[in-house]
């Protein structure tokens, strides 16, 4: 097996339509990440070996039990949002972020923390049982799923308290 890999490497270099290509690198707290797109591999049996007719049977993943439903265009987004905001929002001028890249990951940083700020609160409303407090100030931050949440949370109840809000 090895000399045949030397004898592949003697033979000459590998044509650029089989050679890995790098997508992407990222930096990350733990150093360099680097994607790459691997071209297709075959498999090609030695002499005297027989080839199976079929291939072996894998086992099969378990439906997921709760999808996200989030699209995963958007929750590919949000991913990307992420990394820039933890790569570029508190980045030294070491960094490799551009200044355009570190006004976007601040924003992105800032509008996240507000969006946090109101989940707090409007959970800190739903647990006082202030269900149209809680919908009316999500609806005002601006959070049209927070409020839907909401809305939900207080139609389910609980069944050991009413729901009604205390009259302001």
């Amino acid at each position: 097996m090895m000399t045949t890999l030397l004898m592949a490497l003697v033979a000459g270099s590998v044509p650029q339509s089989e050679q890995a290509m790098l997508r992407a690198c990222e930096m990350t707290p733990e150093g360099w990440v680097c994607v790459y797109r691997i071209p297709p591999i075959t498999a090609v049996p030695e002499r005297g070996s027989t080839v199976p007719d079929t291939a072996p049977e894998m086992p099969m993943a378990a439906p997921a039990l709760n999808p996200s439903p989030v699209a995963p265009a958007a929750d590919a987004i949000a991913l990307e949002e992420s990394r820039l905001i933890r790569r570029c929002a508190e980045a030294s001028w070491l960094s490799l972020c551009t200044p355009g890249e570190r006004r976007q990951a601040r924003l992105l940083r800032d509008a996240a923390d507000s969006r946090a700020a109101l989940r707090r609160t409007v959970t800190g409303l739903l647990g006082e049982q202030q269900c149209n407090a809680a919908v009316r100030t999500a609806l005002l931050g601006g959070d049209l799923a927070l409020a839907r949440e909401a809305r939900a949370f207080c139609a389910a109840g609980t069944p050991d308290s009413p729901d009604t809000d205390e009259q302001e």
